[in-house]
């Protein structure tokens, strides 16, 4: 039976330790800073493009990772005569993953599935792929039940204010300066691979994130209580501590990790954007 490894992209948002862990291959995107090509977690941070932009009001842009990159990727895994299942960046967002398809097509024994998901919602297939890996499960069965289990992932994000969306070109400058004037709060869904909003809170962003969490906790419906995560972008230690917390004192799941929202994320939602990611039944 081959070795099967599983790969993903950054903006599954894993953290070194989690990837030493798991052993989970990462290939990062690329993020274009005042003109310089940097690479997601690697050479460029979150922290920097939010200080970047208090500085110029320049958001950075991303760019999909390209067929050539992927193959070398594969090609190291692949190596030793192992079989790989890459979870990829929703399709509905970047390239990256009909890019990963393209590069895949060269390997015998290489899988993309489409995680139609952002960030922990991502990270939170992948986990899934490790343990069915971890089983004795191979490739094509793993890359087989992730697609069917991709709908269950609850991705939802709730951002302070419009502005960094807005900057990017993802909505309105009239509508973010009107949501920002009325102090909403926008809850955003990822829905077949792409984002929408779904709800509008108001308030101070300390108590809508609570509210937020609790609301989320309430509503889980039937779920997989392995794993959740807390993920958020750049804000308060404490606060972001204190929703962790919240979600951790629920009592509702085996495993809580609070995680760091990567560059792809930061660059179109900005700071203090907080993600409670679960999965459904």
């Amino acid at each position: 039976m081959k070795k099967v490894i599983i790969s993903t992209d950054s903006p599954a948002d894993i953290s070194k330790e989690l990837a030493a862990k798991y052993n989970v291959a990462v290939i990062p995107l690329h993020v274009i800073l005042n003109g310089e090509d940097r690479l997601d977690g690697v050479n460029v941070t979150p922290e920097e493009i939010i200080e970047n932009y208090k500085a110029t009001k320049a958001l950075p842009s991303t760019s999909a990772i390209p067929v050539g990159e992927y193959e070398e990727h594969f090609a190291a895994l692949t190596k030793d005569g192992a079989a790989v299942v890459h979870i990829a960046l929703s399709s509905g967002v970047s390239s990256s993953c009909r890019n990963a398809g393209i590069a895949a097509a060269d390997f015998e024994g290489v899988y993309v599935v489409d995680s139609l998901h952002l960030t922990t919602g991502i990270l939170m297939l992948v986990i899934k792929a490790v343990k069915m890996a971890e089983s004795g499960m191979e490739a094509a069965e793993i890359a087989a039940e992730i697609e069917a289990m991709r709908n269950k992932v609850d991705t939802n994000f709730l951002l302070d204010n419009l502005e960094f969306l807005s900057k990017g070109g993802r909505c309105s400058a009239v509508t973010a300066l009107g949501a920002n004037i009325l102090g909403i709060r926008p809850y955003l869904e990822m829905k077949d691979g792409s984002l929408s909003v779904c709800k509008k809170y108001r308030g101070k962003i300390d108590k809508v994130q609570l509210q937020y969490i609790a609301e989320k906790l309430d509503n889980l419906g039937e779920y997989d209580d392995e794993i959740a995560f807390m993920t958020h972008s750049p804000m308060d230690a404490d606060q972001a501590a204190a929703l962790t917390k919240a979600v951790k004192d629920s009592g509702k799941f085996k495993e809580v990790y609070e995680m760091d929202a990567g560059c792809t994320i930061v660059s179109h939602c900005g700071p203090n954007c907080v993600a409670l990611i679960t999965l459904k039944k």
